[in-house]
């Protein structure tokens, strides 16, 4: 499977860009799906336009690799799975780059020490890679109790409910982070009228334009340095949300070939 189902000549080992399928799905909360996402979005984007009208930017031009691993002068995009896949890639972007920050767009905090007996659950994304880089988790409209003391007494997570979000506040804790950030996105930070098919699809969730919007000012005021797109998981009448992540994905690229 090739993104995009590009030519050879824009999917080689020399591309800028690589594209990580890591369908990893473990003991997870509610619904389950998330190791056919990387194969759907996909699938869906072979039918991209080459062209981003919004970013001015064709970024295949660049190249896009699909492979399961990337170099250091790669700009990697990994494709989840559910959101513990995190763990493991950030300890991947680490052998490249030993000083980020990460920000996380999602739903949830997955703040937990350890969940289901195991410290790497999806829950407890925030919580493992908060131990060595300074982490601000956006969009978040469900909680546990518990969560809020570990994030109350953990200095290096930041937090942005949904309902709290502006750009204002948003810059304000950007501009705490480090120059070089990771981003990870958890497709249950849209709303679920526009993405369903996600595990735990919580109601009040961003639009698509607010989270380009956002992702707008990280990439203007910040060095991505890699991202990832976890949880979805297609079980019905998903064609049009996995096209909108394969779009997602795409849009990254765009953001960051502009700023090359």
């Amino acid at each position: 499977m090739i993104f995009m189902d590009l030519p050879e000549e824009y999917s080689g080992s020399r591309s800028y860009f690589a594209v990580i399928p890591r369908p990893v799905e473990g003991n997870v909360s509610y619904g389950k799906g998330a190791c056919k996402g990387p194969n759907e979005i996909i699938n869906a984007s072979a039918h991209l336009e080459y062209y981003d009208e919004q970013c001015d930017q064709e970024p295949f031009t660049k190249g896009i690799i699909t492979t399961d691993k990337f170099k250091a002068d790669q700009f990697p995009i990994f494709l989840g799975g559910d959101h513990s896949i995190t763990i493991n890639t950030v300890k991947d972007v680490e052998k490249y780059h030993d000083d980020f920050s990460i920000i996380i767009l999602d739903a949830h905090p997955d703040c937990f020490h350890s969940w289901n007996g195991s410290t790497e659950n999806h829950r407890c994304t925030t919580q493992r890679v908060s131990d060595k880089h300074k982490t601000l988790v956006v969009g978040v409209r469900s909680m546990d109790l518990d969560e809020v003391d570990i994030i109350n007494n953990n200095k290096n997570i930041g937090l942005i409910k949904a309902y709290d979000y502006n750009e204002d506040i948003f810059k304000q804790k950007l501009s705490s982070l480090k120059e070089k950030v990771y981003i990870s996105i958890d497709v249950d930070v849209f709303d679920p009228s526009f993405i369903r098919n996600t595990g735990t699809p919580e109601p009040g969730g961003f639009s698509w334009d607010q989270i380009i919007s956002l992702l707008n000012i990280i990439f203007n005021n910040k060095n991505v340095i890699a991202s990832d797109i976890v949880e979805f998981a297609p079980t019905e009448n998903f064609r049009a949300e996995a096209y909108s992540l394969a779009k997602l994905a795409y849009k990254i690229m765009s953001l960051k070939n502009s700023k090359q």
